[in-house]
């Protein structure tokens, strides 16, 4: 959430700064290019290396939103074919709250005595009150599922974790191409008439085996 919260900030920025600029009319068609393709409107101003420094960190994040995804989809392709092999049922296309249940239950007879518990815990002197939560949250027939061994159960829990980490991270890291955007179109803007770089970003790798672990730094120059 804090990834989405400052990605959101810089687009605020951008569109203050921006709008004011463009108002001016400082650079007008270079901020749009830049919008449109970070680096482009750099490229246009005859900035050639700044340019390329935006369009490869542009190139970046999508190799890097393309691998997380990939990761993400073999994760889930395991999972799935483990509770197909060592449960008996299909997981695929499943709603996330069903997939923790199938992770954190034996099986489906376990999972149900457990509902069966909490609708006695939740209305201990109204008996159909305990049948219909029972009836509206236990799992029977093509949901049903019984796992061969805790060690197999273990194992689609892992995959099902990798697999959401990675998922979430594509998200993370496709939002910085909307930061990206963002500080190309202010840098655009803000390049004055002699052609002076007021603005400067960098972007850097804390955790390098981690693409979601990304520190940005934006700032200008008087």
């Amino acid at each position: 959430m804090a990834g989405g919260r400052g990605s959101i900030a810089v687009l605020i920025l951008a569109f203050v700064v921006c709008g004011a600029c463009y108002g001016q009319g400082m650079g007008r068609p270079a901020v749009l290019k830049s919008a449109v393709l970070p680096g482009w409107g750099q490229h246009s101003l005859g900035h050639s290396t700044r340019g390329w420094v935006f369009m490869g960190l542009e190139a970046t994040t999508w190799l890097g939103v393309g691998l997380s995804y990939l990761e993400g989809s073999f994760n889930e392709s395991d999972y799935v074919d483990l509770a197909m092999e060592e449960a008996g049922i299909n997981a695929e296309g499943r709603r996330s709250d069903f997939l923790n249940d199938l992770g954190d239950f034996s099986s489906s007879g376990a999972y149900n005595d457990y509902i069966r518990r909490l609708a006695r815990y939740y209305y201990p002197d109204d008996p159909e009150a305990q049948r219909e939560y029972y009836e509206r949250h236990s799992r029977y027939g093509s949901d049903s599922w019984s796992w061969s061994s805790e060690s197999a159960r273990a194992r689609f829990e892992d995959r099902l974790r990798e697999s959401r980490q990675w998922y979430r991270r594509a998200m993370y890291i496709g939002a910085f191409a909307l930061v990206n955007r963002a500080v190309s179109a202010i840098d655009a803007a803000l390049i004055d008439e002699e052609g002076s770089e007021r603005l400067y970003a960098t972007m850097s790798f804390p955790e390098s085996s981690d693409f979601s672990s990304v520190r940005i730094t934006v700032g200008t120059r008087f």
